[in-house]
């Protein structure tokens, strides 16, 4: 360093020029950087305080607006709430209070069918051979109505009312019967399926084979027991209206269509037995000469004759 007065060196440490005696004064070194820095830290500073201040106007101006419409919408609000609880509570204690008449409802009708006796039957349910008529019967009929269905559905005051023997007829037949007091009140159901197999006889047997034959003879006809054999022998159906068979059948020279069917004693009919004779053109025997023995008829030349069954027993 010189001295500024004489420009003689001065060393290092020195505050003074030891030749002229002037005193130094020391400038620190100057950094326009830091000025830049220094003068943003600044700007910095007062941008943040600005912004605080900025943020704190905000926050106050939020929470007045806050409590402005808190003071103006609160106690509507409050009164939406408390409807919407009071609402809720109703609903709920509404729905519970329906639950719990429906069950206790449930629990008297099912007391009310125990207590109520079942509807009884004159003949269960099963096979039977022939038709029948059911009585459903109930010792409190004078306090109510029994109703009763044949399909298989469900009994109700719509169905049928019973008020006298259901007659069940050929087929299967499914029996459901209610009593339904007269207040309202409903027993358990009563019923079942109902199979009804009709016994039809057999078609009656014909000795003789229809077929071609030379000369007129004699046919039996055999059938199931207790029925009774109708016959024709012009083509036509027989029927209850026909001919009565007694006796053994002459086959007259020509042609015969023999047609005979059974009956037994509950009007029920077979099936239709039928054969076809044709018998040369020749005299018939006089007063049954040439008839053949019970049980073994005259057949075509060149066949065996025809036994009937030894079971069965000529309708007389």
């Amino acid at each position: 360093m010189k001295c500024p007065k004489c420009g003689a060196d001065i060393p290092e440490g020195k505050f003074y020029c030891e030749k002229c005696g002037e005193a130094l004064q020391i400038v620190p070194d100057y950094n326009p950087a830091e000025d830049i820095t220094i003068g943003e830290e600044d700007n910095n500073i007062q941008n943040k305080d600005s912004s605080d201040a900025s943020s704190g106007e905000q926050r106050s101006d939020r929470k007045q607006r806050f409590f402005y419409l808190l003071k103006k919408y609160g106690p509507f609000a409050l009164v939406l709430s408390i409807a919407g609880i009071i609402t809720y509570w109703t609903s709920y204690q509404s729905t519970f209070h329906q639950d719990a008449v429906t069950e206790v409802a449930e629990e008297l009708e099912s007391e009310t069918e125990q207590l109520l006796e079942v509807p009884s039957l004159s003949q269960p349910p099963g096979t039977y051979g022939d038709s029948i008529d059911l009585v459903i019967s109930h010792d409190q009929r004078s306090q109510g109505l029994i109703y009763y269905t044949m399909d298989g559905s469900t009994p109700g005051e719509a169905s049928k009312i019973y008020n006298q023997p259901v007659h069940i007829d050929e087929g299967t037949t499914v029996i459901r019967a209610v009593f339904i007091s007269n207040d309202g009140l409903r027993s358990e159901e009563a019923g079942g399926t109902y199979k009804i197999v009709l016994d039809y006889p057999s078609e009656p047997q014909f000795s003789v084979n229809g077929g071609d034959y030379d000369s007129g003879f004699y046919v039996t006809i055999t059938a199931d027991r207790e029925s009774t054999v109708y016959y024709t022998t012009n083509g036509e159906e027989p029927d209850v209206y026909s001919k009565v068979y007694r006796e053994p059948i002459y086959i007259n020279p020509g042609l015969t269509v023999l047609q005979a069917v059974a009956v037994n004693k509950e009007g029920r009919a077979s099936g239709i037995m039928e054969e076809i004779y044709n018998v040369a053109e020749t005299e018939a025997p006089e007063d049954g000469t040439g008839a053949a023995e019970p049980g073994t008829e005259t057949v075509p030349t060149g066949e065996l004759p025809v036994q009937t069954d030894p079971a069965a027993v000529p309708v007389q």
